[in-house]
């Protein structure tokens, strides 16, 4: 993993990155770098049990390959730990953010009770991680583009009425972006990655205050 911040400060929250299937790539890390000041911002590499590391953006074939030697559940239990890890060198409070493919993960964290925020950049696939969204309640920032053929309009709607009784749930769909328009190349949408990163920065600077009213991802009427 990759902390981008001192190891260790009680006086702001811990942001817990998961990427896309490319990993942990050095455009990502350095908008992720502007949050620093915010946060404890640690960038997990999903995929370091089988290689690790960055696929090149163009490669698709080599990170769908990399992405079939996976193990979804053993990823899900590694999160956990980084999460816990962060939660031990901050003020406690810790939100996860899912890029791409990281979206359904952050989103099992918090049905989990492992986080006191979400956020997604152009999350892929949530639609069919909502099993336990009525359990949620901590803050959510879902950032999409309306033309993104990953998670299309009828994508984003199922994940919004899912969401449709949460307390602190937003939506921001960015007109003409695409999925990926976080990453460098044909899909970066700059405004689209800079309402993202501010969004997420606000969260981020609400959970570091003392008085903050933050509740985490607490199951209501208790777990299963």
């Amino acid at each position: 993993m990759h902390v981008l911040a001192p190891e260790e400060t009680r006086e702001v929250p811990g942001l817990v990155v998961v990427p896309s299937i490319f990993g942990p790539a050095p455009d990502l890390l350095g908008r992720l770098a502007e949050l620093a000041d915010a946060a404890l911002v640690v960038v997990a590499d999903p995929f370091w049990r089988v290689g690790g590391g960055v696929v090149p953006y163009g490669d698709h074939a080599g990170a769908i390959a990399r992405l079939q030697e996976f193990d979804r559940r053993q990823c899900f239990v590694d999160m956990r730990a980084v999460i816990d890890w962060t939660r031990g060198r901050c003020n406690g409070r810790v939100v996860g953010l899912g890029i791409c493919f990281g979206g359904p993960y952050v989103l099992l964290a918090a049905g989990a009770a492992s986080l006191s925020g979400v956020v997604t950049w152009h999350g892929s696939r949530m639609e069919g991680f909502l099993d336990r969204a009525d359990r949620i309640t901590c803050p959510l920032r879902f950032h999409f583009g309306d033309a993104d053929p990953i998670t299309p309009p009828a994508a984003i709607e199922q994940i919004r009425a899912a969401f449709a009784a949460h307390p602190d749930a937003s939506f921001v769909i960015h007109p003409g972006a695409e999925h990926g328009f976080s990453h460098d190349g044909a899909a970066f949408d700059a405004i689209a990655t800079r309402s993202a990163i501010e969004d997420t920065r606000a969260l981020l600077v609400a959970l570091a205050s003392p008085s903050a009213s933050s509740p985490s991802c607490e199951p209501r009427g208790g777990g299963r």
